[in-house]
């Protein structure tokens, strides 16, 4: 019992693991009741190719579109993938000798979030998108494919003039977190919200830093800089380090419409 109760303490630290035992007890007591704990990341895109040409030579990226039959193979709602496609998100599937492995969405200019009622509003629009919901496919998550898709990412947006992408990160997903901070992301943000049934109660430490909304018309917006990131950017063209990874690690899912 002890074990159980201090485990959260070893795995997330003092606050974050008061944080995870107090959404395990409201969630105890309502499916509507929890705690959602974000961390807002920046990324670069570098100019540079994340994986060697010996190890892409059977790759191929493409965009999936709404009605393509890969659409099937996401575990996402049909509702869910459709509202992205409605936001004007974008997926771009990494297929290694045509099939599909895995796939990572693009929202450009802002991003509707889907567990809480708040928008991401990206600062340098013109620049910049927000990545969500990258997904490996489980027969093949004993590979690459994870750096695979990070790399046709970087391609994909370095070719549309993108230098940053941002997303949100669960404090208590600690794979991702590993992987994000060998891909060189920055921490821009931190948000919790407090999900009531119809209420949702929102402290963050940027601007609104506090908003309670009370109506699924109601959203809070964040808006999402890259300042963390411009202040230890690297030379033009560098590449982010890949990160070093446990065979058959998967970070969760990103999620969103």
């Amino acid at each position: 019992m002890l074990r159980r109760v201090l485990g959260p303490f070893k795995e997330f630290g003092l606050v974050a693991g008061v944080l995870y035992l107090i959404d395990r007890m409201l969630r105890s007591v309502s499916p509507r009741l929890g705690l959602f704990v974000y961390e807002l990341m920046v990324q670069p895109i570098a100019s540079k190719p994340m994986l060697p040409a010996n190890l892409t030579k059977n790759l191929r990226f493409a965009e999936i579109g709404r009605g393509d039959p890969e659409l099937a193979l996401m575990p996402a709602r049909e509702d869910i993938k459709a509202a992205r496609f409605d936001q004007g998100a974008r997926c771009l599937g990494t297929y290694r000798k045509d099939k599909l492995i895995g796939y990572i969405w693009f929202s450009f200019g802002h991003h509707e979030e889907d567990e809480v009622r708040c928008d991401y509003e990206l600062t340098a629009r013109e620049q910049s998108v927000f990545d969500f919901d990258l997904y490996v496919l489980p027969e093949h998550r004993m590979g690459i494919a994870f750096m695979a898709i990070w790399h046709g990412a970087n391609e994909y947006l370095h070719q549309r003039g993108i230098r940053y992408t941002f997303s949100r990160l669960t404090r208590f997903n600690l794979a991702s977190r590993r992987s994000h901070a060998h891909l060189g992301w920055r921490r821009v943000g931190q948000a919790v919200f407090l999900q009531a049934w119809a209420v949702e109660l929102m402290l963050a430490d940027i601007h609104p830093y506090v908003a309670l909304t009370w109506s699924p018309t109601q959203r809070t917006r964040l808006r999402l800089a890259p300042d963390a990131l411009l202040a230890t950017a690297p030379a033009p063209g560098q590449a982010a380090r890949p990160p070093t990874r446990s065979a058959g690690e998967q970070p969760e899912p990103k999620a969103g419409p």
